[in-house]
C-alpha cells in the first residue's frame, strides 16, 4: 500500500515538473508571437503609408518619381528589415519548441530506464 501511494505522490511531483516546464515554453513562444505580431502591424502601416505616399504622387503627376521617392524607399527598408525579424523570430519559436521535444524525448527514456514496476 505504501508503495502505490509512494508512485503516486512521484506521479504527481513528475506532472507537476511538466506543468512547469510546459508553462515556460508556451509563455516565451507566447512572448515571440507577441512581437511577431506586432512586426506585422508595422509592416502594415509601412504599405499603408507606401500606398498613401503614392497616391500623393500620382494626384501630383510624379509617379514616375515613386521609386526615388524618400519615403517609399524607407518604408521598403524599414518593412525589409521587420520582415527579417519575422524570421528571426520563427526561428527562435522553433528552437524553443525543438528543444522541448529533445527534452521531452530525453525524459521518456529516463523514465523508462528507471520504471522499476517490473512489466
Amino acid at each position: 500500500m505504501d508503495n502505490m501511494w509512494e508512485k503516486i505522490k512521484k506521479g504527481l511531483k513528475e506532472g507537476a515538473a511538466i506543468s512547469v516546464e510546459k508553462i515556460e515554453e508556451y509563455t516565451k513562444i507566447g512572448k515571440l508571437k507577441i512581437d511577431e505580431m506586432a512586426a506585422k502591424r508595422k509592416i502594415e502601416h509601412n504599405f499603408m503609408d507606401i500606398g498613401e505616399r503614392f497616391f500623393d504622387l500620382c494626384s501630383d503627376g510624379k509617379e514616375a518619381n515613386a521609386a526615388e521617392d524618400l519615403v517609399i524607399k524607407k518604408a521598403v527598408e524599414t518593412i525589409n528589415s521587420l520582415n527579417s525579424e519575422i524570421v528571426d523570430i520563427n526561428g527562435k519559436i522553433k528552437d524553443i519548441q525543438e528543444a522541448a521535444k529533445k527534452d521531452k524525448g530525453e525524459e521518456s527514456s529516463n523514465n523508462s530506464e528507471n520504471d522499476d514496476s517490473g512489466v
